[in-house]
């Protein structure tokens, strides 16, 4: 089993960016999951997709898009859980 296949959970709330909605990122959770940019599954609220933890001006985002923040029921103002698990299936494929 890889080492970060359990992943990891943290709580925040939606915050908008621009253009664009997500969650701020904490730098202890990208560590865990090897640093970097890494391509990650996150589940918010039962609903599981794929997306990759980029940068911002502070610090790390996972950006959520209109229909995947609808699919999971993801309101800004409230906190949330998020479980991330690095996506091995396209760290394979690199």
């Amino acid at each position: 089993m890889h080492p970060f296949a359990a992943g990891t959970r943290f709580r925040a709330e939606l915050r908008r960016s621009g253009d664009s909605s997500g969650f701020d990122v904490p730098d202890d959770v990208v560590t865990q999951l090897g640093g970097g940019h890494p391509r990650v599954v996150a589940t918010v609220n039962g609903h599981r997709f794929r997306t990759v933890i980029s940068s911002s001006p502070r610090g790390y985002w996972l950006g959520v898009s209109p229909w995947r923040r609808a699919a999971a029921r993801v309101t800004a103002r409230r906190p949330h859980d998020i479980d991330l698990e690095l996506d091995l299936g396209t760290a394979a494929r690199r």
